[in-house]
């Protein structure tokens, strides 16, 4: 009996450290996001790369490298 009651008590205690990391992980992900000047800038410049890369004739591997790029921009249109 004590040691379910032992058992119950760690996987608790898992579980509360593995919201406490998780908690951690999003608030620090929601600090580090992009002001909307920052998105601005970073789209700007996703532009300019597919621009310049249609005009060295990249054809349709310039849309998907734009669309990688502003993804990888992490704002939200």
């Amino acid at each position: 009996m004590l040691t379910a009651v032992l058992r119950r008590a760690s996987a608790a205690r898992r579980l509360a450290g593995a919201a406490f990391c998780f908690g951690l992980a999003f608030s620090l992900a929601a600090s580090a996001a992009l002001t909307p000047e920052q998105c601005a800038l970073c789209w700007q410049d996703c532009i300019a790369r597919y621009e310049q890369c249609r005009a060295e004739g990249g054809g349709s591997a310039c849309f998907r490298e734009r669309q990688a790029c502003v993804n990888a921009c992490g704002c939200r249109g």
